[in-house]
């Protein structure tokens, strides 16, 4: 009779779905059910030759296992979600619950686990989630692009202003009997600094709009590089930063204004300086390299010594809004725009952690042949 009831225990349990193990206190398994068989793509026997720790990613096996033998007559159970790799690579997800047996003195005997397979549930809930901060990134944008038309349309206002004030200075200057050279040379500063501004402000409400027209402009990266610099060395100089700059003399010309290039060249660096800020390291250092990357292309490298960035963040780095520093203190618009600017021009930018330390953002981009012009 005994061995009767052991017979259709084992057949219940055998004809589960879900995966079904018992081991002993030190982890070796004796028993393990045909549908757990199944899922590890192992026999019976091999696995009830093995230790149920051997199962687990080694990334998760001390957290688990803690877990699992700190159960008490108290607590005698824990929910557990190990993730598995399987032979060709595929990863899984099992949902484990495992319950401690006791003896009467309150010593573990066994531990007995009932898992099921929650892969696809996993990867739905990531799909979702995606989706979802997909979706709040869209209304962000979608936000912010009406809110910068509008704040765009007030700040042409005072820049007008400033550039008439600007130019009719300029021609009281121009017909004085004594023109001041300083004058006019600052005068004509504040001028370019003006149309620059006013410049960024419509490539921002481009970028917003996600307008990627092209001028048929051409721009030589070196000379981006040097008005970029012109404007940031004192910057880094207070921080300091030394630089190491690099532009190769054989370059050729890519498409698009230089004003966005500049403004391409800025947010990089205003990024690398921003990784440098909080980084205790004495000898801070960004360093910048334009060359040939090929007959087709040519590369823009900004790298700094910082801390680097998560490996898991290098595609998120380029959304808009995304932002590793502190809430508050960026938009996350810099890279995003950086983005737009480059492939706008037909080209990618990848982010990437250097051995030696640091990060190191590579934008590459198409030549244009001008014909020997």
């Amino acid at each position: 009779m005994v061995f009767e009831k052991d017979s259709i225990y084992r057949s219940v349990v055998e004809d589960q779905t879900e995966l079904i193990r018992r081991f002993q206190p030190d982890g070796r398994l004796t028993f393990v059910n045909r549908a757990f068989c199944r899922f590890y793509g192992m026999s019976e026997e091999g696995l009830l030759a093995s230790n149920f720790q051997e199962l687990l990613a080694p990334e998760e096996r001390e957290d688990i296992v803690r877990q699992v033998f700190s159960l008490s007559p108290d607590n005698p159970e824990v929910i557990t979600e190990p993730s598995y790799t399987d032979e060709n690579g595929g990863v899984h997800y099992v949902q484990y619950v495992t319950r401690a047996l006791f003896d009467g003195n309150g010593n573990v005997v066994e531990y007995q686990s009932v898992g099921r397979d929650v892969t696809e549930q996993r990867k739905a809930e990531a799909t979702l989630a995606e989706a979802r901060s997909a979706m709040e990134r869209a209304s962000r944008v979608t936000t912010f692009a009406v809110i910068g038309g509008g704040i765009a349309h007030e700040i042409n206002q005072p820049l007008n202003a400033i550039r008439l004030l600007s130019a009719s200075a300029l021609l009281l200057e121009d017909r004085s009997e004594t023109p001041n050279k300083e004058v006019v040379r600052m005068l004509q500063k504040m001028s370019e600094q003006v149309d620059r501004i006013d410049s960024i402000v419509n490539h921002l409400r481009e970028h917003l709009r996600n307008n990627q027209n092209v001028s048929g402009e051409l721009c030589n990266l070196g000379n981006a590089v040097q008005s970029a610099l012109s404007l940031l060395s004192a910057q880094m100089i207070a921080r300091g930063i030394k630089l190491d700059v690099s532009v190769s003399s054989e370059i050729k010309f890519v498409r698009g204004t230089c004003i966005r290039f500049e403004e391409l060249l800025m947010n990089l660096l205003a990024n690398a300086m921003q990784a440098l800020d909080d980084y205790d390291e004495s000898h801070k250092t960004i360093s910048i390299r334009v060359a040939l990357r090929d007959a087709d292309s040519v590369e823009l490298c900004v790298a700094d010594n910082g801390p680097g960035f998560d490996p898991k963040l290098a595609d998120e780095l380029f959304e808009p809004f995304f932002s590793t520093k502190s809430p508050g203190s960026s938009m996350g618009l810099g890279l995003s725009i950086v983005r737009t600017i480059v492939q706008s021009a037909g080209g990618y930018v990848r982010a990437e952690n250097r051995p030696e330390g640091g990060a190191l953002l590579r934008v590459v981009l198409p030549v244009v042949d001008t014909g020997g012009i």
